[in-house]
């Protein structure tokens, strides 16, 4: 099983803009300088309205860039006021 890569790497960051990009095409990403470790970001929509609270991944494991993962944890941090974009509105 090949290593994980660090969260702070730039493949990473890669990895997850594509993933994101798949998920959500209508939203971009925008990444957080913050203090504490590992990645933090937000999606934005077209408009300039924020759809996702603060999501920070501290690290990475053989799951943290699966779609269903993602998607909790972009929920779990909590409904923005723009809310949920349509990929990742409740079923």
């Amino acid at each position: 099983m090949p290593k994980a890569l660090p969260v702070s790497s730039p493949q990473f960051r890669v990895s997850l803009l594509r993933k994101l990009g798949n998920l959500v095409p209508t939203c971009k990403v925008e990444f957080v300088d913050d203090a504490r470790p590992g990645v933090a970001f937000r999606l934005k929509d077209a408009r300039g309205r924020y759809r996702s609270n603060l999501v920070h991944i501290h690290r990475n494991s053989a799951h943290t860039l699966e779609s269903l993962s993602l998607t909790r944890s972009i929920r779990g941090a909590g409904t923005p006021p723009g809310g949920f974009p349509k990929g990742l509105a409740a079923k």
